[in-house]
């Protein structure tokens, strides 16, 4: 509720009434096409039918070569190789991919994966996963999802005669390890066509590389896009371009997975319609709990697994977790609003807390939770090792909060993300140092459409375009995903047919139905977290924005609205 509606703006109509000749669309359909940068008819063939002919060259990437020679090399030599990767969705989806690829082409006594433990080790390459490499004699480590910024534990490695191949997505700073090879589409010294590959996506090109020496069947290596498809979602990266075209081709094969962990994983009767949406509520929050609260590891060994009772039991495991984690999230957010509350921060332009016994593991969440209360750039601190304090920074739309970091860098030991979320450590003593110039930077540079929370509006719409070929045409606009959301619509002056339904827990949620006069048929209409205006929607007209769900139910479809925002009419 009570966010700023921005349209978008009216595309140019030569542009948009060229594009309806062009593919027989008609001018809604095309200015929806328009407003997302599809204003030709080539364009639009790639956006509709993503090809895998479309998909880059991997030899375009920095290092590529570099990357390909030394691990060929180690496989020639018997080398052992270490598949090392972040404890997120990305990197052990990342580290089951490149694990599962190697493992066609190398004995097993050759390779071994490794996740760091959260808590113990922290973000990212540890002196702890060298250590374990050297100890057990392994000269060659891929680190998947991390290591852009590890410039002294590649050092350390290389003393101890380990060689690195790094394959990374996020922004590098000034030096880059001095790795044997450092993949990431993000070095300013990149030609890298597409930009913003996931982590697994990443090593997925890596293994299109090696491939061109191994050649396992192709079908084989896009066998393995369902797992990239799983880290596309989780990591929301732009569903554009090369991602568009793994992800469609990752979500046909998750459909009819061979991956025994994932079957197990996502329910049955829903795999034949799985979506983006599915993954980043359903599956994606179950791989996440082992990292979180236990250990990343045995997401890997279940997306790796093909003993069936293993995998049965990691999956009770990982579920189990996952409620842990629901717990954590809950009580931990709780104490999290009290603490703003009573210490006078609800004025500042940030937000800062600290619970000593706050999970590492959910601080993330709960700092997302707490920017849909006070919509801030925030961060949640808890106790790291060692002594010192680790934080993780969620920032609201448009505000970099990786740069604002940046400039407090020197209060940190390490930190490092994206513009939208990042991690961090620093020495206790710190603390309120960080905190007052944290505030004082959030307070130079955040701009007044960033103190309040937006919805981008597609357009506006009559009830009666919400018709069959309106639907058809909405699901062909997937999979979605950043750069290529669902479009909100906007219904101008609507009344509640019927009655209306309050569901949930404490009746959070709502429905209700509103009628196309035209047709005489009702549309049914969802609201999350909307329930304490059930009395309004029965009493008053309103405007709503909303994205259109399909539903899968016994072979059949159907469509709901779901509410986004609504404004009330006196």
């Amino acid at each position: 509720m009570n966010q700023k509606w921005i349209y978008s703006p009216e595309p140019d109509e030569e542009t948009v009434d060229a594009l309806s000749t062009s593919l027989g669309f008609g001018t809604f359909e095309s200015k929806i096409l328009v407003l997302r940068g599809i204003d030709n008819y080539q364009k639009a063939r790639e956006f509709f039918k993503p090809n895998l002919n479309d998909i880059h060259n991997p030899f375009l990437m920095k290092d590529m070569q570099l990357a390909v020679d030394r691990i060929a090399t180690a496989i020639e030599n018997g080398e052992k190789i270490l598949v090392y990767g972040d404890y997120d969705v990305d990197g052990t989806t990342a580290v089951a991919l490149m694990y599962l690829y190697l493992s066609k082409i190398v004995d097993k006594k050759y390779l071994d994966y490794y996740i760091p433990d959260r808590n113990i080790e922290g973000y990212g390459i540890s002196v702890e996963g060298i250590n374990f490499a050297k100890e057990n004699g392994f000269s060659v480590i891929i680190a998947l999802d991390c290591g852009i910024k590890a410039i002294d534990k590649v050092e350390y490695a290389t003393a101890l005669g380990i060689d690195f191949i790094i394959c990374d997505h996020h922004l590098p700073g000034e030096e880059i390890p001095a790795a044997v090879a450092v993949l990431d589409p993000k070095r300013k010294d990149c030609r890298y066509p597409f930009k913003e590959l996931s982590g697994c996506g990443v090593g997925f090109k890596l293994c299109q590389g090696l491939n061109t020496i191994y050649k396992i069947p192709e079908a084989e290596l896009f066998e393995l896009t369902d797992l990239l498809a799983i880290s596309i979602a989780a990591d929301i990266v732009s569903m554009t371009g090369e991602n568009r075209v793994l992800a469609k081709q990752g979500l046909k094969i998750l459909r009819k997975s061979r991956n025994l962990g994932l079957r197990l994983l996502i329910p049955a009767d829903k795999l034949a319609t799985f979506e983006i949406s599915n993954i980043v509520f359903e599956i994606a929050p179950k791989i996440n709990a082992a990292g979180r609260i236990s250990h990343g590891k045995a997401a890997v060994e279940l997306m790796v697994s093909d003993n069936l009772k293993q995998a049965h039991q990691i999956v009770n495991d990982i579920i189990s977790l996952n409620d842990s984690r629901r717990e954590m999230d809950m009580s931990s957010t709780t104490e999290a609003l009290l603490q703003v509350e009573e210490s006078g921060q609800l004025q500042n332009f940030s937000t800062i807390v600290y619970g000593a016994n706050w999970n590492k593991g959910v601080i993330g969440i709960v700092a997302s939770r707490l920017i849909e209360t006070y919509y801030k750039p925030t961060l949640v601190f808890t106790d790291g090792n060692n002594g010192e304090l680790v934080a993780s920074a969620r920032s609201v739309a448009d505000f970099d909060v990786h740069h604002a970091l940046e400039i407090c860098s020197d209060c940190f030991l390490k930190f490092g993300g994206h513009p939208a979320a990042a991690g961090l450590s620093m020495e206790r003593h710190m603390f309120e140092t960080f905190r007052e110039k944290f505030e004082k930077t959030v307070a130079e540079k955040i701009q007044e459409h960033q103190k309040q929370p937006s919805i981008k509006i597609d357009s506006d719409v009559d009830i009666d375009v919400l018709n069959k070929d309106f639907f058809n045409f909405h699901r062909k606009l997937a999979p979605f995903g950043p750069h290529n959301m669902k479009p909100v619509f906007v219904l101008k002056n609507q009344k509640v047919a019927g009655y209306v339904k309050t569901m949930g827990k404490d009746e959070a949620h709502l429905k209700f139905y509103i009628r196309q006069e035209s047709t005489g048929k009702n549309l049914e209409c969802v609201g999350f977290k909307l329930g304490k205006y059930a009395d309004d929607f029965r009493h008053r007209s309103f405007d709503m924005a909303f994205t259109v769900e399909e539903n899968h139910w016994k072979g059949n479809v159907t469509y709901n609205l779901n509410i986004r925002d609504v404004r009330f009419h006196d």
